[in-house]
């Protein structure tokens, strides 16, 4: 087996000389490894060609990547910037309503932060021309969460603005403040004075208007009817009178009245007719007595009468 050769014969196609080739085997054996061996290099050399194409390739594309997101980025700061303008303004104007409605203004240390965020928007830097991408989103999106918390802050203000400014114009208008009748002249004010039954000099609780008979008498405010009195006693306390509840533990008394036109349970609107001018009760004359009690202490209606 060891003497064993393989012959190769070739020849020319044109020629009649025919020529032969010996080889043993450790020859053949050699060739095949060699044969082989140029073909794992070949194969080697392929996918290190390729695999460099390829890493090439994905470089270029994640480069282009790299730029679209920093450009995009770069867009997105000019449009946040122009927000966060926008939310200085709202801001502005949410200080000036609270003065409005004498509320206190929000601290601006709670402004930067927003509803609880921890981010100090002034501290992020947007120079996106360099840097790290994610870092760079990570920045946008810490700073997109503060403009959130801060918004939703400036939202909670105004809807506690508008709460306190109906709360204060439903006590505008359930405060006394006008005149309960046209015309009419001031006959008696509030403190002490002469009683006319007695002779004697005792504390009005109210404001006396004299006025004809039958003239028109207006509740000074918003209000409900918590009392009517038609029954009385000639020359005895205050006849026939109406008493209006407007909250905030302010009442008003109208007496003396001729005629009532409320009910108890009826709610009123300032300048609502409730009854008219009369003498009932303990009087010399047809006039309105005009009560304000507050916290139920009768006090001076001058001071609660604005027109």
């Amino acid at each position: 087996m060891r003497n064993k050769q393989m012959k190769l014969l070739y020849f020319s196609l044109g020629g009649t000389e025919l020529k032969e080739i010996s080889l043993g085997w450790k020859k053949i054996v050699g060739i095949i490894v060699l044969g082989i061996a140029a073909i794992v290099l070949l194969v080697s050399v392929s996918v290190g060609l390729i695999t460099a194409l390829v890493n090439d390739y994905q470089v270029a594309n994640l480069s282009r990547s790299n730029n679209r997101l920093q450009s995009l980025l770069a867009d997105m700061s000019k449009e946040v910037q122009v927000i966060e303008s926008k939310l200085k303004s709202v801001e502005q104007q949410d200080d000036d309503l609270r003065v409005f409605v004498d509320m206190p203004t929000i601290d601006s240390d709670i402004k930067k932060l927003g509803t609880g965020g921890k981010v100090n928007a002034s501290a992020i830097d947007l120079a996106y021309g360099s840097g790290n991408v994610n870092q760079q989103a990570y920045q946008m999106k810490d700073l997109l969460d503060n403009l959130s918390q801060r918004a939703e802050l400036a939202v909670e203000s105004r809807q506690e603005i508008m709460k306190e400014y109906y709360d204060n114009l439903r006590r505008l208008k359930q405060t006394p403040s006008i005149r309960p009748l046209g015309g009419g002249r001031v006959t008696d004010k509030f403190g002490y004075r002469l009683d006319p039954f007695i002779d004697r000099f005792k504390h009005h609780t109210g404001v006396d208007f004299s006025a004809p008979r039958g003239t028109e008498v207006y509740a000074s405010a918003d209000g409900k009817v918590v009392e009517t009195v038609n029954d009385y006693r000639p020359n005895y306390d205050y006849g026939k009178y109406v008493l209006i509840n407007h909250g905030f533990g302010r009442l008003t008394r109208y007496a003396h009245l001729d005629q009532i036109s409320v009910k108890p349970g009826q709610v009123v609107n300032r300048y609502t007719v409730i009854g008219r001018v009369g003498d009932t009760g303990r009087s010399t004359g047809p006039h309105l007595h005009y009560e304000v009690i507050v916290d139920g202490k009768p006090v001076d209606p001058f001071a609660y009468i604005l027109d």
